[in-house]
């Protein structure tokens, strides 16, 4: 199953990888690099930097989601967004999922102004922590089956655990992963109801 391939029930999660990858291309050209680009330009571009966002640039909270600081950094989360949304994108649907995704997005970056506040930081990872929290938060209730849940669970879990440890020791955004993962989390809860419902129109189907 290609991840990367759009098709009836999942096509916004590709969606969101193929701006992201055309934003970098961008960036790329303007920059003359690809590997990692110059916080000066992520500024330019629309990077979530403290004093420029508190001074009436709010955008920047969403447009610092779409911008990446280098190759790696897009390769992975396209990699981690494409294993979630797998599983969400069917799940939520494409509304729902676009909501959830860019709620968090923006609330990660809010979390990062706060602890981050002369930093400037990119990434949608933390939306995409969002989307794991999320998840996490249906992998404690019912909704799916056992089996699946337990698996997915100690393994989701495990993911997170692993990348925030590593987040203390890089130049990585923890303050917007961890906003992310919390605010996805209630988000799931929230959403539940709504998903129960999805379901049960869909003839009760459910993950096994």
């Amino acid at each position: 199953m290609n991840l990367f391939t759009p098709r009836p029930g999942y096509w916004l999660t590709p969606l969101i990888i193929y701006l992201n990858t055309g934003i970098f291309l961008l960036v790329a050209l303007m920059t003359q690099s690809i590997l990692w680009f110059p916080a000066r330009e992520l500024i330019i571009l629309g990077g979530n930097f403290g004093p420029l966002t508190v001074d009436g640039q709010w955008w920047r909270l969403l447009s610092s989601v779409f911008l990446h600081g280098g190759l790696l950094h897009l390769v992975f989360n396209a990699i981690v967004l494409a294993n979630i949304g797998i599983f969400l994108e069917p799940l939520l649907g494409r509304r729902s999922f676009a909501v959830v995704y860019l709620t968090t997005g923006i609330l990660a970056s809010l979390t990062s102004l706060m602890f981050n506040f002369g930093v400037v930081s990119v990434g949608a990872s933390g939306a995409i922590f969002g989307m794991y929290g999320f998840f996490v938060a249906l992998l404690t209730t019912n909704l799916f089956k056992p089996e699946f849940r337990n698996t997915f669970l100690r393994n989701t879990l495990g993911f997170i655990v692993l990348n925030i440890a590593i987040g203390f020791f890089g130049p990585i955004d923890n303050a917007a992963h961890i906003g992310g993962l919390v605010s996805g989390f209630i988000l799931g809860f929230v959403w539940l109801p709504a998903i129960r419902k999805r379901a049960i129109r869909n003839r009760g189907v459910r993950f096994d």
